[in-house]
């Protein structure tokens, strides 16, 4: 048996390693769905969105008891939607220049 302390201490670190770790995996989930939106043919479009949107749906069923959990996955999806979905400034720019053009 371990002392209350001791217990408390790993029971904070545990609940750091999930935050971190699905931070990541939210990072990761998103960045591959953009991915393939990108690049990929319509039906792999369609299966990687149904397939992230299933995993939201299923964090919110499963991890309902650790809302920690599902914030740091859906922090981690939508910084990775923002980040790598937004277009970035050369790319808006040649864009406007070639419509001029």
């Amino acid at each position: 048996m371990l002392p209350d302390v001791l217990q408390a201490i790993f029971t904070v670190l545990a609940m750091l390693f999930r935050f971190v770790g699905l931070l990541a995996f939210g990072l990761g989930v998103g960045w591959f769905t953009l991915q393939a939106f990108k690049k990929d043919a319509w039906q792999l479009q369609i299966a990687v969105f149904l397939g992230f949107v299933g995993t939201a749906i299923a964090m919110t069923r499963f991890l309902s008891s650790h809302g920690g959990a599902l914030g740091a996955f859906a922090l981690g999806a939508g910084g990775a939607l923002l980040f790598w979905g937004m277009p970035r400034k050369e790319e808006a720019e040649e864009s406007k220049g070639s419509k001029k053009k």
